[in-house]
């Protein structure tokens, strides 16, 4: 191979090299695009997690709470179901002593 023709390969490696280059940095700036927007989306949704979160976090308050209180309504109606229970046997009582 002759230096001139040396010359002309490494020109058009270059002139190739070079061209690869710009289309990878074409295709780089678009897949930065891609993560751009992506993080901006991101960002727009972050705000709507936290507040989802702590949505749930109040509703699971809520319904802890409400848990507790049917609890002691459950407690307090069979505590009402055994006096009634008492009342009627002491009114039972009462009928069977009263002359028919």
């Amino acid at each position: 191979m002759s230096p001139t023709e040396y010359q002309e390969l490494v020109t058009f490696i270059g002139r190739r090299f070079d061209a690869l280059h710009a289309h990878l940095d074409e295709r780089f700036r678009e897949v930065y695009g891609h993560f751009d927007e992506v993080y901006r989306r991101l960002e727009r949704l972050e705000p709507g997690y936290y507040a989802i979160t702590e949505s749930l976090r109040r509703i699971e308050a809520i319904l802890a709470d409400e848990r507790a209180r049917r609890d002691a309504l459950d407690r307090d109606l069979t505590e009402l179901r055994r006096r009634v229970g008492d009342l009627e046997s002491r009114v039972d009582q009462i009928q069977r002593r009263l002359p028919s």
